[in-house]
């Protein structure tokens, strides 16, 4: 099948709603709204687009996108693509009831738009309370199956600690969401100079042949950053 171009794909005329849980956090602020913001940018976001943060901490949607303003490049665009972003306190990242409250106001939005949403999590929540956070979105925070919306849930390493809690934690995952549905990334993966690594490898004879798993032990990456993790 050929390659359909982007304003060919379905999903840019449906609608989106992403939902960051863990909205007031460090990473959130520091790498989630700023790569929704790029792709906010190359016209990769449907149309229809509503950006949800939920978190703990008492916020207006004011208050949420003088947050993230100072994280966004200052380009055209940005008071624009703040207008997207909408934030909902909740008790807590078990509390049944606030994910219900969750789903209320954004089915309420959806519906005013009038267009079939799909839905996008992205855990950016300590992994201890993914399981817990996966759970709810599945009883009571799903999209609208019944027209043919999609959820899908996105989660952060770190998996657990060790072999044993990351396949506990995959397994309260696993029996929310398929595997088709659930994506686990890392966003330092994305970072150039762990690609140009690939690129220095498989380009170069003489590393193509010695960088492998039987002649080296470990890799570590450091890198230095002005700042550390901040608490919100």
């Amino acid at each position: 099948m050929a390659n359909l171009k982007i304003e060919e794909e379905k999903w840019i005329n449906e609608g989106l709603s992403v939902i960051i849980i863990g909205a007031s956090g460090d990473l959130a602020k520091k790498k989630t709204y700023p790569s929704l913001f790029q792709l906010y940018k190359m016209k990769l976001l449907p149309k229809s687009t509503m950006i949800w943060g939920y978190a703990r901490s008492s916020m207006s949607d004011s208050d949420l996108r003088e947050k993230i303003r100072d994280f966004l490049p200052d380009e055209e665009g940005v008071s624009e693509f703040l207008m997207l972003c909408f934030y909902k306190k909740g008790d807590g990242y078990a509390d049944a009831a606030s994910f219900g409250e969750l789903n209320r106001v954004m089915a309420e939005q959806e519906h005013k738009l009038g267009n079939i949403f799909n839905r996008l999590f992205y855990l950016a929540i300590p992994p201890n309370v993914f399981g817990d956070a996966a759970q709810l979105i599945k009883g009571v925070a799903m999209a609208n199956e019944k027209y043919g919306a999609w959820t899908r849930i996105i989660v952060e390493k770190p998996f657990g600690r060790d072999t044993a809690s990351f396949n506990k934690l995959n397994a309260v995952l696993s029996k929310s969401f398929s595997e088709s549905d659930l994506f686990r990334i890392d966003h330092y993966l994305g970072k150039e100079m762990v690609q140009n690594l690939i690129m220095l490898r498989f380009g170069n004879t003489f590393f193509e042949r010695c960088w492998s798993r039987d002649d080296i032990q470990s890799v570590i990456l450091t890198f230095k950053e002005p700042f550390g993790t901040e608490v919100s």
